[in-house]
C-alpha cells in the first residue's frame, strides 16, 4: 500500500465533500466545518488498558487526524474496561433489584460491564446536546466490543465446546454488533463507524514456560510454592492446556474477524451507503502473548503487570468492586481487575493499531475521490 501525502489526503477530502454534498450520502468527513467531532466507545481494547493517554491508539489517531485535516479534533471518550455491547441478564437483574441504572460511570481501568456500548452512545448523545452540538455533526465513532460478552476465559477455556464458542462469536460479533451499529447509526446519522478487531491471544509462538510463569504470577502464587506448580511433572499438562488454548484463540481470531466484517457489510447494505468500516488488527500470531515479538503487556515479578497503572488499580479496583458488592450485590474478582492490563496492547502495539486505522481511513478517502 503506497503512502498518502498530506496534499493527496486534503485533495481527496475536498473531492469527497463535493461528492457527498451532491449525492447526500456517506459519512460526515464531507461536513467538517470549524472542528471535527470524534467519539470513542467500547471495551478495554479501545480504552487502552494500562496505557498512558498519550500512547492510546485513539489519541494517536486523533493527533494524526488533527494534523492532516488542520482542524481541531474534539475527542469524547466513553469507552472503559469490561464493557459489554448490551446489558446481560445477570447485571440487569442486580441493577433492577437495587433500583439502580447502568448509567453510572466507574474508574475506567476497572473491568465493569456497564455502562454498555449502547449506554455509552446514549450518554454521549446527551452530553453533545448539553454542549450545543447536534447528533448529525458527529464525524467519527471508533469502537471495539464483543470479547467481554464471551469473556477472555470463555474464549480460551480448554474444556470449552468449540461449537458453542463459534455460536457465541456469531451472536456477539455479528448479530449484537449489527444491532448496535444499526441503532447507533440512527442516533448519529452522519458518523462513520470504525469497528476495530481483536488480536490472537495465544499462538504457536507463545513461550510455554513464560506463559506458565505469567499464569502463576497472575494468580499471585507465593514464590516458595512455584517449584511445586511449575516443574517437570506439571509442564506436560500445561502444554496440553496451551495447545487447546491456542486452537480456541485461533477460532476466536478468525471467526470474530469474519463476523465483524459481516456486521459492517450488513449495515452498509441496509443503509445503501458506507456507514461503517472494519479495521482488522495489525497484530499477528507473532505478536501474541509471551512470544519473542509480543506487542502485548506481560506479567512481571511479584504478581505485577508491566504497565503504568498497576499500583493505581490496586487501590481503585477495591473501591469499585467493594462499592458494587454493597450496592447491587455484584461479586467479581478484584485480582482480575488488578492485573487487567495483561495481554493488552503495549505502546508499540497501540502504534501498530494506529497505523492500521490510518491506512483504512486513507484508503476510503482515496477510493471515494476517484
Amino acid at each position: 500500500m503506497s503512502k498518502v501525502s498530506r496534499r493527496q489526503f486534503l485533495k481527496s477530502l475536498g473531492a469527497i465533500a463535493t461528492f457527498f454534498v451532491a449525492n447526500r450520502t456517506g459519512f460526515s468527513f464531507a461536513q467538517i466545518s470549524e472542528s471535527f467531532e470524534m467519539l470513542v466507545v467500547g471495551d478495554s481494547l479501545i480504552w487502552g488498558q494500562g496505557l498512558e493517554e498519550k500512547d492510546k491508539f485513539y489519541t494517536l489517531t486523533k493527533d494524526w487526524l488533527q494534523s492532516e485535516l488542520r482542524k481541531e479534533v474534539n475527542l469524547k471518550v466513553k469507552a472503559h474496561s469490561g464493557a459489554t455491547i448490551f446489558l446481560h441478564e445477570k447485571e440487569s437483574q442486580l441493577l433492577k433489584k437495587a433500583g439502580k441504572s447502568e448509567t453510572e460511570s466507574f474508574y475506567p481501568e476497572a473491568n465493569v460491564s456497564f455502562p454498555t456500548l449502547k449506554t455509552q452512545i446514549e450518554t454521549a448523545k446527551s452530553e453533545y446536546e448539553k454542549e450545543g452540538k447536534k447528533a448529525d455533526s458527529i464525524n467519527l465513532i471508533m469502537l471495539t466490543g464483543g470479547i467481554v460478552d464471551i469473556t477472555v476465559a470463555g474464549v480460551l477455556n480448554p474444556l470449552g465446546n468449540e461449537k458453542e464458542l463459534k455460536r457465541q462469536i456469531v451472536q456477539y460479533c455479528n448479530e449484537d454488533m449489527f444491532r448496535f451499529l444499526d441503532e447507533s447509526a440512527k442516533v448519529f446519522p452522519n458518523a462513520l463507524f470504525v469497528v476495530v478487531g481483536y488480536f490472537p491471544i495465544f499462538s504457536e509462538k507463545t513461550d510455554t514456560a513464560k506463559a506458565f510463569n505469567a499464569t502463576l504470577e497472575a494468580y499471585a502464587i507465593p514464590r516458595p510454592l512455584k517449584p511445586f506448580t511449575n516443574n517437570i511433572l506439571t509442564r506436560p499438562f500445561f502444554r496440553l492446556i496451551k495447545k487447546k488454548a491456542i486452537n480456541r484463540s485461533r477460532v476466536w481470531f478468525e471467526d470474530s474477524n469474519r463476523e465483524f466484517q459481516t456486521a459492517v457489510t450488513r449495515l452498509n447494505e441496509k443503509a445503501g451507503k458506507q456507514r461503517a468500516v472494519f479495521v482488522k488488527t495489525p497484530l499477528t500470531e507473532e505478536n501474541a502473548f509471551e512470544t519473542p515479538n509480543t506487542l502485548l503487556f506481560r506479567m512481571g515479578g511479584n504478581g505485577r503487570t508491566l504497565d503504568s497503572f498497576y499500583d493505581e488499580r490496586l487501590i481503585e479496583c477495591k473501591k469499585v468492586f467493594g462499592s458494587l458488592r454493597k450496592s447491587i450485590g455484584l461479586k467479581q474478582s478484584i485480582r482480575q481487575c488488578e492485573i487487567a492490563a495483561i495481554a493488552h496492547p503495549n505502546p508499540e502495539g497501540a502504534k501498530a493499531y494506529t497505523e492500521a486505522i490510518k491506512t483504512t481511513l486513507k484508503n476510503i478517502l482515496l477510493a471515494q475521490s476517484d
